[in-house]
């Protein structure tokens, strides 16, 4: 059986391999550093994955601990309030769902963290490199607001670009 490896993002020291359907993962050299296994989606549609969101510039998404409700690029420490969950199409950071603020589909509309409702506005799919809501098909971004985390229309700038 042919064995395809994908890299999850080049400055990462990462080896991926997506499982293809009906194969036994534990094939695959789990056992070796820095090895991540994503079975395909459609075959696991209610699979989770939970880790950190890097940005381009190395920083991690964080639920913001002051007043600010929304979500920030940050130093990288891994505590609870850096590890999100991608729940079928929502993505989840103690207990909390990303949530574009309002239901607004206007450029520059915050995203926050807020009660999981499974609404719309909570609901987001990853394109390549990108964070797009299901929504608007806007992006998030990182940068147009300084370190606040905002949703825009996707133009593949570093501020869109994820990395898990």
């Amino acid at each position: 059986m042919k064995r395809t490896l994908f890299p999850l993002m080049l400055a990462l020291p990462a080896c991926v391999y997506i499982v293809p359907p009906n194969t036994d993962a534990s094939s695959y050299p789990t056992h070796q550093p820095n090895v991540i296994i994503i079975p395909n989606q459609h075959d696991y549609p209610r699979l989770t994955h939970q880790g950190l969101i890097r940005t381009a510039s190395g920083q991690c998404l964080d639920q913001s601990g002051s007043n600010y409700r929304g979500v920030i690029a940050y130093r990288c420490h891994g505590k609870a309030n850096q590890r999100f969950k991608f729940v079928n199409s929502q993505i989840k950071v103690n207990g909390q769902c990303l949530d574009v603020g309002g239901e607004h589909q206007d450029d520059g509309t915050k995203v926050i963290t807020y009660r999981c409702h499974g609404g719309e506005n909570q609901q987001w799919f990853r394109d390549g490199q990108q964070i797009r809501s299901a929504m608007s098909g806007k992006c998030l971004d990182i940068g147009k607001q300084g370190n606040k985390l905002a949703i825009y229309q996707c133009d593949g700038s570093r501020g869109q670009q994820f990395f898990y």
